[in-house]
């Protein structure tokens, strides 16, 4: 269980990397920065053997890395993973669209409502959930739960290194008007179609994060 930030001693480790996760998708630490497993264990009320449990885990969820007697540290926002991610996610995506069919039908009003608040979103954080959650509720419907967590986990190893926290959207007019070449797509009822106009959509975006990811500081 979690209070805050802090850890009730249950089932400790996994609870650790919870709220690790969080903390490393939302920004808290910047990108290369060595975690400091005393800073961190104190911060969480806990023992060094749960965080490094944490740490070792959130490796091999692609959040962190290790290196030889340095201990652990952030990946950092890295364009190359962008364009070998990127791919992933547009076809695990389009694979749920796929599957879901005519069921994408009922995701019709709360797509519509999400670009809607996309539309009028100020903040930068803000911004990106609306984007997540509108990827999110094209895929719920399409019945396999196994593909549904791979989607999930690679999203989150995205936000890690795609700068998704200082970035927001690098160009929300251009994926509003994607978005909305989806929904038309499903209106129809032109799964395909859909499921192209996605991919589409997430061809353009790797090559607009990368740009976006080379110019900034």
């Amino acid at each position: 269980m979690m209070q805050n930030d802090r850890i009730v001693l249950t089932r400790a480790r996994d609870d650790v990397r919870t709220v690790l996760r969080r903390l490393i998708v939302s920004g808290e630490f910047a990108g290369g920065d060595r975690l400091e497993e005393v800073e961190i264990a104190t911060r969480l009320g806990v023992s060094r053997t749960p965080v490094r449990e944490a740490l070792i885990a959130l490796e091999h969820e692609g959040l962190v890395r290790s290196r030889p007697n340095r201990g652990f540290a952030l990946v950092p926002a890295d364009a190359d993973l962008v364009r070998e991610s990127f791919p992933i996610l547009a076809a695990l995506e389009a694979a749920a669209m796929r599957l879901a069919g005519a069921r994408l039908a009922a995701a019709l009003p709360d797509l519509r409502t999400l670009d809607l608040r996309l539309a009028a979103a100020t903040r930068r954080s803000r911004m990106y959930e609306l984007d997540h959650d509108f990827h999110r509720r094209l895929v719920r419907d399409c019945g396999n739960a196994r593909l549904l967590a791979l989607i999930e986990a690679e999203r989150t190893r995205a936000q890690r290194f795609d700068g998704a926290h200082r970035r927001g959207m690098a160009d929300r007019d251009g994926s509003r008007a994607e978005h909305r070449a989806i929904i038309e797509a499903i209106a129809r009822g032109d799964t395909e179609g859909a499921a192209r106009a996605l991919v589409a959509h997430w061809e353009r975006g790797t090559g607009v994060v990368v740009a976006w990811l080379e110019r900034s500081p």
